[in-house]
């Protein structure tokens, strides 16, 4: 009997001139903690740079989504990159993020401060499945060992090298 294979999500370049970020949250109440992972790569799926980040617990995991967005929006911008795609899992936050009225939900300041408050001048967002958001979603699952904040310039955390890969294949 074959055991039915999830379905491939392909990755996809940014159009030119722009990077792809893709970003995501995780939450451990065994710790009461949350965590983001970010991680930003160029047309290629070359990796710029890559974060995870380890935050108090919020209230709900749409919270902790939009204080993901918040972060890779804040995030690109400490690196000047002003041009950008950012992906995510997250269809509420991504729906939220799109409409150009402000959001009443609890994470609408979060979103409406971010788009805002730093020097942009192009975002779009897309919705991705979780497969093809795997770089982030691990890179905020890893941050459950992470104190704080941890960067990786133009890399990944070493045991993720292989979930970079199956991206591509």
């Amino acid at each position: 009997m074959d055991t039915p294979t999830p379905n491939r999500v392909a990755w996809h370049p940014p159009p030119d001139g722009y990077v792809k970020i893709n970003f995501d949250g995780a939450t451990f109440k065994d710790i009461k903690k949350a965590s983001l992972g970010v991680v930003i790569q160029d047309g290629f799926g070359q990796v710029l740079a890559s974060l995870s980040e380890q935050i108090q617990l919020l209230y709900s995991s749409n919270l902790v989504e939009a204080m993901a967005v918040a972060r890779s929006i804040y995030f690109a911008a400490e690196l000047d990159f002003s041009s950008f795609v950012l992906e995510g899992d997250s269809e509420l936050i991504i729906k939220a993020l799109k409409n150009n009225e402000d959001s009443l939900a609890p994470f609408g300041y979060i979103l409406a401060t971010a788009k805002t408050s730093t020097d942009v001048n192009c975002i779009s967002f897309f919705l991705i499945r979780k497969l093809g958001n795997s770089v982030a979603h691990n890179l905020a699952k890893h941050a459950r060992h992470v104190a704080g904040l941890k960067v990786w310039m133009e890399d990944v955390p070493p045991h993720l090298y292989f979930v970079l890969l199956t991206d591509y294949c």
